[in-house]
């Protein structure tokens, strides 16, 4: 009992951040209507980004959290505008320039960092036994955050002008441009949002571990698993399905190798996507 308890406290946590990097996946798909694989390279600079920032200059915590995310949609941004922009309307030409350009940024990542991990100067405390069961401080307040920051997404989708601008352009983008909406300020906003997501998911990734160039590739398939999962172009069923595959990796980890786990959540794809082919949450048009 303990035991699954465990594994259960574990799972949430790795939902969480599991959730956060498909959530920026799918609000991309959502109007760019193709995969960006390139997006783990940007929760890899938002992680070295605050590295920098904190070791390299000495700003304080939040001032570094926050030059990350500037780094990370800028990057972002720029990639947009030099390479995504240019082959929008060509999807599989958009997602090929999104590996090549993933292996670029990878590559560079390589090369300015290095190949070492490097980690975050946090303070090291004491882990808690509550009745037999382990929990890290630090894996409970990136939890936390983890679902602050999904909740302030919620709260831009579903009450800003802007959330209700995002959600026309993905569901329509000629009916949205008929309306007066702008797509292409639409997009900038959408991706700013996303790569600030992917940002912060980084950094809650590199606090429980620790900072290396494969940072952000190391999660790209179980995120996408878990966006596909949920129904691409579904912010909610995004959310949902990386919190499903957190739990059921996890959960699989009493009966399997932790080195299997990963494989597990594709398991669980493959058997949801025979019944469901849209996902969880999914519509029929989104899978265009």
């Amino acid at each position: 009992m303990i035991a699954f308890a465990q594994a259960l406290a574990n799972g949430i946590s790795d939902g969480a951040l599991l959730a956060m990097v498909a959530l920026g996946i799918t609000l991309v798909f959502g109007v760019a209507r193709f995969p960006n694989v390139a997006h783990g390279e940007f929760l890899t600079l938002g992680a070295y980004g605050a590295y920098w920032c904190s070791s390299l200059l000495g700003w304080p915590l939040l001032a570094a959290v926050g030059g990350g995310i500037v780094l990370a949609i800028a990057a972002g941004l720029a990639s947009y505008a030099l390479v995504f922009r240019t082959v929008s309307q060509r999807p599989v030409t958009a997602l090929l320039a999104s590996i090549g350009l993933s292996i670029l940024l990878r590559g560079a990542i390589t090369f300015i960092a290095g190949s070492q991990q490097v980690s975050y100067d946090i303070p090291l405390w004491g882990a808690w036994d509550l009745a037999g069961l382990t929990l890290l401080p630090l894996d409970v307040l990136v939890t936390i955050a983890s679902f602050v920051v999904i909740l302030m997404v919620h709260l831009v989708l579903a009450k800003t002008p802007i959330g209700t601008r995002m959600r026309a352009v993905a569901d329509n983008v000629e009916l949205a441009r008929t309306s007066g909406i702008d797509p292409q300020r639409i997009n900038l906003a959408t991706w700013s949002i996303a790569l600030a997501v992917a940002a912060l998911a980084g950094m809650f990734v590199a606090a429980r571990t620790a900072i290396s160039p494969d940072l952000g590739w190391n999660l790209l398939l179980p995120a996408f698993a878990a966006a596909v999962l949920g129904g691409l172009g579904s912010p909610y069923g995004a959310i949902l399905a990386g919190l499903i595959i957190g739990l059921a990796q996890n959960i699989a980890t009493l009966w399997i190798s932790e080195t299997y786990k990963v494989s597990f959540s594709f398991l669980i794809l493959i058997a949801v996507l025979l019944i469901r082919p849209s996902g969880i949450t999914g519509r029929k048009e989104m899978a265009r």
